[in-house]
């Protein structure tokens, strides 16, 4: 395996140099933090041939690595059949460490996608559930970008709700973030049309229910006059099978990445697994906490691996505490 270092100034950056230099089979190592304002440090490899080992480390065992891994996978109650793709995955990626080995099987399988805190060719759209956390959300996504000192512009279609138009104004207000209300999806067309090209776009939508073909029939209309790509938020700890029925329900509408929400709140993470898996989302970002400057976090192989294994150690506290299993 071939390994290089990239330095960035932010993880999202860094992560889009080693997608250009080494391409989308690139397996996310380590990141590193380099200090205030000096970026992130970013290590990937690339298999150049089958089989091929890492050229610094050498592997732990096959059966640690299955059992290590199965046991995690197994507490956030993925499906059996998923467990054993990403097991078959990891064996195939020898490491010193098992999570890294579990890294690169979530790099080998799902997809990521970087925080867009830059204008885009097309405006993103958020969609889900009510409550899902889509308006604080856009809040969060307006900050990064407030933050990277990139205009932006914010359009609901939420005009119903009571208090939505409120929640979300009273966001761009504070971000200083201009908002406009479009009513009908011609009027957002006519917004999106006229809306600077130099500006990142997003749209704020009513919560529906993906199951109520009315509604989410309106919602596509919206979608395809705003000709918006469309970002999934939902959010964790849901089962595992109705998460991923909702975001095959909300792929109608050509969705393309899922953003989670509320995964401070959650410990069991097998429903936002099972849904990217079945729908092909890719991860962009993940809601970590309640607060909107440092409230949305990047999501890439190593900081999702991460993510799934301080649940393993409390189950394996619980297990020693209570004797059970």
């Amino acid at each position: 395996m071939r390994l290089k270092h990239y330095i960035a100034e932010s993880l999202p950056d860094a992560i889009h140099k080693v997608r250009q230099d080494l391409g989308t089979d690139a397996i996310i190592l380590a990141t590193d933090e380099l200090g205030p304002g000096k970026g992130v440090r970013v290590t990937a490899g690339l298999d150049e041939e089958a089989g091929q080992e890492f050229s610094i480390q050498d592997p732990v065992d096959d059966v640690d690595i299955v059992d290590e891994i199965t046991e995690v996978l197994d507490f956030h109650r993925l499906p059996p059949q998923l467990i054993e793709t990403l097991v078959g995955h990891a064996v195939g990626i020898p490491a010193s460490e098992w999570h890294i080995s579990l890294a690169g099987a979530l790099d080998n399988h799902f997809r990521f996608a970087a925080i867009p805190c830059r204008p885009q060719p097309r405006p993103l759209m958020l969609v889900g559930m009510p409550g899902d956390g889509k308006t604080s959300t856009i809040a969060k996504l307006c900050a990064k970008a407030r933050l990277s000192d990139v205009p932006t512009s914010v359009i609901t279609i939420d005009s119903e709700k009571t208090g939505g138009i409120e929640q979300i104004a009273t966001f761009c207000h504070r971000l200083q973030v201009n908002l406009e209300i479009a009513e009908t999806p011609e009027q957002l067309a006519e917004i999106v049309e006229r809306t600077s090209t130099d500006r990142l776009i997003l749209i704020d939508t009513m919560g529906i229910n993906p199951f109520d073909d009315t509604s989410l029939n309106e919602l596509s209309q919206y979608a395809f006059a705003a000709n918006a790509e469309i970002a999934l938020v939902t959010p964790a700890g849901g089962d595992v099978y109705e998460t991923a029925d909702k975001a095959a329900a909300f792929s109608i509408m050509n969705s393309k990445y899922i953003i989670p929400t509320k995964l401070d709140m959650t410990r069991r993470f097998g429903g936002l697994l099972t849904a990217a898996h079945s729908t092909r989302l890719a991860f962009m970002a993940a809601g970590t906490s309640p607060h909107i400057v440092d409230g949305l976090s990047p999501i890439n192989p190593v900081s999702l691996a991460r993510l799934l294994l301080p649940t393993r150690l409390e189950h394996q506290q619980h297990t020693l505490a209570t004797g059970t299993r």
